[in-house]
């Protein structure tokens, strides 16, 4: 039992002996040495070994598939050894009669590129029949003015012949032995074939002015490119200089101005000092640490931006990967603790409750409920204050007491039982249901009963120090059947959404006396008297 080997060998794989494996290497690398200096040699040596596959498979059956030492050396025979002559030319008379009686390639059809109009099928019926090609495109020309047939045969031709590519393949298509120095011949043949074009190319004077000519062109066309790229950059530089400049104008205006003309709106809402803003949500001893954050994260890019248009603009080098690394690391910083401080915050809106009391509206000496607001709020300058609008609830910081203020809403719900009551639900935010439930309690909201007069705050608020959690109070009527109220031109502030059977907006029920039937709220009179 003898040890076998696999090998590829131009992409075909085989298994070997390993005897002649190792005969098959010695060769291998003989023909490398032997070929290996020429400028040509890899083109001869990629052929050689492709040659080789294609007898060593033609030595495979059903029956046997592994090449012997037998193989190898008819393998040689064949193709002859590199020693058995000098430079390809100088040929040993005993290893050339030795190959005169060897294997022969058997003639091929192959669409020959050498002498090709179209796709060189012409070229390789002739060279295959030994005809002259010429004839054979009269031919088909004739056929084709005839009946036009012979161009589908060619194209059938075109597709289904291969093209002769490799040196051997020339070779079995004119018939020629397949050897050593045939292929290196071969190769030799077509590398001064296409060295000695291009150099009567290079020589002509027609090529020197072509070549004249289009340096001229790509020059000409470099420089005009090289402008163009200069004046768009200048562009380009110009454009960042004064985008990180007007941005961080407004930027500052926004942040650190109480008052700036570069903003003036947003997200439809006055403009506002924003530390004031945060001072609303977040802990007073968080929002220097917010607000520096903020700057070097928004501020460091915008320098950044600026910078790189000065460097556009007037091209010059500087030793600033220091710096650049610095202010990088100095941003990523800014952004980790940005992120970090507002999910810190964020987690005070984790959990919601509600805390709901209701109050027994008695000794109403009159049929009709009149409701009104109180006065309780009239000293106060609201247009000095900060006023925000998010998700329908109206915010105001009183910067001077540090107290935050909102709307109720009021609205009117039928009630089976013959009770007028008054249900104020305050709801709030916070970490955890306790804390919600606690922020929730502390909301203050004053309202009073005068016989048949409910008065109603038109603002609650949160005691002072306490930080905006989503607070929120809704005043409940509810109303029995029958009963009549007269809603003041004033509740328009609060009157949130009141169903009613004519779908009458909000701030067309002000002024208005409504009564409870079981169908809904009804217009009672269309004006107070």
């Amino acid at each position: 039992m003898k040890k076998t080997i696999k090998i590829n060998l131009r992409g075909i794989i085989f298994h070997i002996d390993d005897d002649a494996y190792e005969k098959l290497k010695n060769y291998l690398n003989a023909i490398n040495n032997q070929f290996q200096h020429l400028e040509d040699g890899h083109e001869i040596i990629e052929d050689i070994e492709s040659r080789i596959a294609e007898i060593f498979h033609t030595k495979l059956s059903d029956k046997k598939q592994v090449i012997n030492q037998g193989d190898v050396d008819e393998m040689i025979t064949t193709m002859g050894k590199p020693e058995d002559y000098i430079n390809g030319d100088e040929y040993h008379e005993e290893a050339a009669g030795e190959r005169a009686t060897g294997y022969r390639a058997q003639k091929r059809l192959y669409r020959n590129p050498d002498d090709a109009v179209l796709g060189g099928v012409c070229g390789g019926l002739g060279t295959y029949f030994n005809i002259d090609p010429v004839w054979i495109r009269i031919i088909f020309v004739l056929l084709l003015l005839a009946g036009g047939v012979t161009l589908l045969v060619y194209i059938v031709l075109w597709i289904v012949i291969p093209k002769a590519e490799t040196p051997s393949q020339k070779l079995e298509m004119r018939g020629e032995r397949i050897t050593l120095e045939t292929i290196e011949k071969s190769v030799k043949e077509e590398y001064t074939k296409v060295k000695d074009n291009l150099k009567k190319v290079k020589k002509s004077n027609d090529y020197r002015k072509t070549r004249d000519t289009t340096n001229d062109i790509i020059r000409g066309l470099g420089s005009i490119l090289t402008v163009f790229l200069k004046i768009i950059l200048m562009i380009i530089g110009i454009v960042l200089i004064i985008t990180g400049f007007t941005a961080i104008l407004a930027f500052a205006g926004f942040f650190f101005f109480e008052h700036t003309v570069l903003l003036p709106s947003l997200f439809d809402m006055e403009i506002f000092y924003f530390p004031d803003f945060l001072h609303i949500f977040t802990d007073p001893g968080n929002v220097s640490f917010f607000m520096i954050t903020l700057v070097l994260t928004i501020c460091i890019p915008l320098l950044a931006l600026m910078y790189g248009g000065i460097k556009l603009i007037f091209r010059f080098k500087a030793n600033d990967k220091v710096i650049g690394l610095t202010a990088f690391v100095l941003w990523l910083l800014s952004v980790i603790s940005l992120f970090a401080l507002t999910f810190f915050e964020s987690v005070n809106y984790a959990d919601d409750a509600k805390v709901t009391n209701t109050h027994l509206m008695t000794r109403l000496p009159s049929e009709i409920l009149y409701i009104q607001l109180t006065n309780n709020y009239q000293d106060v300058d609201w247009k000095n204050e900060i006023y925000l609008e998010i998700d329908n609830m109206n915010i105001y910081l009183d910067r001077e007491e540090d107290k935050l203020f909102g709307k109720p809403k009021l609205d009117v719900i039928k009630n089976r039982n013959n009770e007028i009551r008054l249900e104020i639900e305050k709801r709030s935010q916070g970490r955890t249901p306790r804390l919600a439930a606690q922020n929730a309690r502390s909301i203050i909201y004053f309202w009073e009963q005068k016989d048949s007069l409910l008065l109603l705050d038109p603002y609650f608020s949160l005691p002072e120090g306490e930080r905006w959690r989503a607070p929120e109070v809704r005043l409940n009527l509810k109303l029995p059947i029958g009963k009549v109220i007269c809603l003041d031109e004033d509740l328009v502030e609060i009157i949130n959404d009141i169903d009613n059977t004519t779908d009458t907006y909000d701030s067309d029920m002000a002024g208005k006396k409504w009564i409870m039937k079981e169908e809904g709220l009804t217009l009672f009179f269309l004006e107070i008297n």
